[in-house]
């Protein structure tokens, strides 16, 4: 008796004592589930902030790049210009009649571009639109003293007759007209209104502009001089594709008269053949070009004054500060005329940060922003599906494992009871044999729990091959497996219709069987089994004496009676129905009334 006392004292140490080997089997459980779910989930919100300021932070990296790369290629396309502005008016000069100033002046005022804007093919060119940015070209003496520039001023190319063409030019700045100088205010105001619309087609592309229309004016031929007598300036719209004709939008009309008419001729234009800017009929005399030309005065002056022609030797660059800002680009030549030295100067002042740039500047960032955002929305969404799906395969095998820990509890605690009572060695034979019944039914029973979770974790896992099945064949197999529990339990069966449908034969028999054992097992005493079959869906009804809550029966251990305790099943046998029905394709609906369950598989 001492040493059995000795070996029941040894076995029952803590360690080893069955209620403290639960209790730690619990709290490791619970200890492991805790790390497990620290883990802070993602919602798609985050997510989509998450990228979206990391869209924003690119963008800022994107404006920033692209902004010192529009500046630098502007600065660039107007250092280009300012040479290509220089060659080409020496070219041109070595090809002018010296004797004619009015003519190089004319030349120098049409052929210069003025101001920097963007083209259709997406690069910098020069014209007159933008502010803060301009180009002149100015030809001057061995002294400094300026013979012909693009400085702006009125002009107009004049047809005499056939072979007499003249350049005359008209000086706005006469103190004696002061209508002059009004028609060229009115004008520099109507330039402010200058625009232009490209539509989707060429019928839709308009300019609207200021226009000079001279009826007649005083020229004196041999000085190349003109006043403008009866002028109108009207600001219009024109079609560039003649499909509406010209609408004047404003319009101001000058009649200037000069006293002393000595040296001047009064020449009176049939303006019937005005087309756009210029006559084209067949009279004389008729203008070809009349208007406002050249670079503006204030702009003129003003780089003129800060760059001397003494000043500009070569060709560089320097950064224009003040209220200006922006930079200038120069260039300097050489040329002789009459075998004289004249300096000729090309310059150009741009500001990167104009009207022009700025509406493309922003376009480009707001689709960059808007790609990115795009982006960053499908990957959110990308990255959400995923984690969804993982937070689901969590969730499944967080409550597959808390049902079948719970379910496992109850007969592993009947087993450690039975056990310890069988161990204190004072029971009867009979005593000890029920016992060790009700251990080997415990056992079967957790084997059961076993053997469905590995049949359930193993179906999404098999390689479904569908082949033609009959399923009044499959039906009829499974009811005749349970042919005794029918008759004990006095379960009248009835199987309406055939069919043949294509699914994976495995999957299909576990489903069939597993919802026949469910209505085998919660069907009522006296009760009653109908079965009905056709190519699109089978139905299984059975008779129960309440109404079962069927929202949850299709997840892992929920029994329809909530009664986890008994050994009455494992709770997975719908689950296990659904999950195969939907790797083959098919849906699994359930539903319950005060009679009836019914079990439709859809095909």
């Amino acid at each position: 008796m001492k040493k059995n006392s000795i070996l029941k004292k040894e076995f029952t140490i803590p360690f080893f004592n069955m209620k403290n080997f639960r209790k730690i089997y619990i709290n490791f459980q619970n200890k492991k589930k805790s790390k497990i779910y620290k883990r802070k989930r993602k919602t798609f919100a985050g997510l989509l902030t998450k990228n979206v300021l990391i869209s924003i932070f690119l963008t800022a990296i994107f404006a920033v790049g692209l902004y010192n790369a529009d500046r630098e290629y502007i600065i660039s396309q107007a250092n280009t210009q300012a040479y290509g502005i220089l060659s080409y008016m020496q070219q041109s000069i070595s090809q002018e009649d010296s004797d004619n100033p009015q003519e190089l002046s004319a030349h120098m005022r049409t052929n210069i571009p003025f101001n920097i804007v963007l083209d259709d093919m997406g690069k910098y060119q020069i014209n007159n639109k933008t502010e803060n940015c301009h180009a002149l070209v100015r030809l001057s003496d061995k002294d400094g003293n300026i013979i012909n520039s693009s400085r702006m001023g009125l002009q107009m190319v004049i047809y005499f007759d056939e072979d007499n063409l003249q350049y005359l030019l008209c000086d706005t700045e006469n103190k004696d007209f002061p209508e002059l100088q009004q028609l060229e205010a009115d004008f520099t105001e109507m330039t402010k209104k200058e625009t232009s619309f490209r539509g989707r087609y060429d019928i839709e592309n308009y300019s609207i502009y200021p226009k000079v229309i001279v009826k007649s004016a005083y020229v004196n031929k041999k000085e190349g001089l003109f006043i403008p007598h009866e002028t109108t300036l009207n600001l219009i719209k024109y079609y560039p594709s003649n499909a509406y004709p010209e609408e004047i939008l404003e319009s101001k009309t000058y009649n200037i008269d000069i006293p002393d008419t000595d040296g001047y001729e009064l020449a009176e234009f049939d303006l019937s053949g005005l087309n756009h800017d210029r006559i084209s009929n067949d009279t004389y005399p008729r203008y070809i070009m009349c208007g406002f030309f050249g670079t503006d005065k204030n702009a003129f002056d003003r780089l003129n004054e800060e760059n001397p022609p003494s000043k500009i030797s070569a060709g560089g660059m320097y950064h224009l500060g003040g209220i200006y800002g922006g930079r200038v680009s120069y260039h300097n030549a050489t040329i002789y005329i009459d075998n004289q030295p004249y300096q000729l100067s090309a310059m150009i002042q741009v500001e990167p940060w104009n009207s022009v740039s700025k509406p493309l500047y922003f376009r480009l960032v707001i689709m960059f922003l808007l790609l990115t955002i795009v982006i960053a929305l499908f990957d959110a969404w990308r990255h959400n599906v995923r984690n969804q799906a993982d937070y689901r395969f969590e969730d499944y095998q967080k409550n597959l494992t808390d049902s079948l820990a719970h379910d496992l509890k109850t007969p592993l605690m009947a087993i450690g009871g039975y056990v310890e009572n069988i161990m204190t060695g004072n029971l009867s034979a009979d005593e000890t044999n029920k016992y060790l019944t009700s251990v080997m039914d415990n056992v079967s029973y957790t084997d059961s729990i076993i053997s469905r979770t590995l049949e359930l974790n193993s179906i999404n896992s098999i390689n479904i091959k569908k082949i033609p099945c009959d399923l009044y064949r499959i039906v009829s197999g499974s009811i005749e497996k349970y042919s005794l529990l029918l008759d004990e339990k006095n379960i009248s069966v009835h199987i309406d219709g055939t069919g043949e449908i294509s699914a994976d034969s495995v999957t299909l028999k576990s489903i069939v069987e597993n919802l026949v054992s469910n209505a085998v097992n919660y069907t009522t005493s006296n009760g009653t089994i109908s079965i009905s079959i056709t190519d699109k869906n089978l139905v299984i009804k059975n008779t129960v004496d309440k109404k079962i809550d069927v929202s949850g029966l299709k997840k892992p251990f929920v029994k329809g009676d909530k009664a986890r305790s008994n050994n009455s099943g494992s709770g997975l046998g719908l689950t296990i129905a659904d999950n195969a029905s939907m790797i083959n394709g098919f849906r699994l609906d359930i539903s319950c009334s005060d009679s009836d369950f019914i079990a439709k598989l859809i095909f």
